[in-house]
């Protein structure tokens, strides 16, 4: 009598319990590589927001720095003819003189006033032939605040500084620029803060 063996083999259910295990192996592993991916380019973007604002607030820095400067007169009183929440515009006798005396008593040449404002996108006019120019894009910056203060740094009442006589008690500027992560839905949002007071040693010199 010879015996037959019967040959084994996955059964229809097994075959559908194997499958189901390895959707959700697969699912698992595509969700902590989704984490990761987007902690990643998080942090990628974070670091190169960081860097934007951070050249952004130094370019600001030496330009409002230098308001009211004007060895050899010229320079209207107040020096900082627009003092808002989000626009600042101010002026200078930096240029049209001499290579030792770059001053030349007037600010009529390119360059000497300058204007900060916020439209959207952060702006910049440098009175130098270029127009309005961008410095952060709207999907770099949501917001930016000028923050006045006089000698005692008391903060100024922006309604008040519409008046040349309020202007003129402004002896530094604080700067304050808000930028958030998260243009997109791989991004985590996340906010960043940059704050800068700037002294303005050129004013009240007069």
């Amino acid at each position: 009598m010879t015996l037959v063996r019967k040959k084994s083999g996955f059964t229809m259910v097994e075959l559908l319990v194997a499958l189901a295990v390895s959707s959700i192996l697969m699912s698992l592993m595509y969700q902590v590589y989704r984490s990761q991916l987007k902690s990643h380019t998080t942090q990628q973007e974070f670091v190169e927001m960081q860097q934007n604002l951070r050249a952004t607030l130094y370019l600001m820095e030496r330009g409002i720095r230098m308001a009211g400067h004007g060895p050899n007169g010229g320079v209207a009183d107040p020096a900082i003819t627009v003092a808002q929440v989000d626009n600042i515009a101010f002026a200078m006798d930096i240029t049209g003189g001499t290579t030792l005396e770059p001053s030349d008593g007037d600010t009529a040449d390119p360059g000497e006033q300058m204007n900060y404002f916020l439209a959207g996108d952060l702006i910049r006019n440098a009175s130098d032939g270029n127009g309005d120019q961008t410095i952060l894009a709207i999907d770099e910056i949501e917001s930016i605040r000028f923050v006045y203060k006089d000698e005692n740094g008391t903060t100024l009442d922006y309604a008040a500084l519409a008046a040349d006589d309020e202007r003129r008690k402004i002896r530094s500027v604080e700067v304050i620029l808000t930028a958030k992560t998260g243009s997109n839905h791989m991004i985590e949002e996340k906010d960043m803060e940059l704050r800068s007071e700037i002294k303005c040693r050129n004013l009240g010199l007069n």
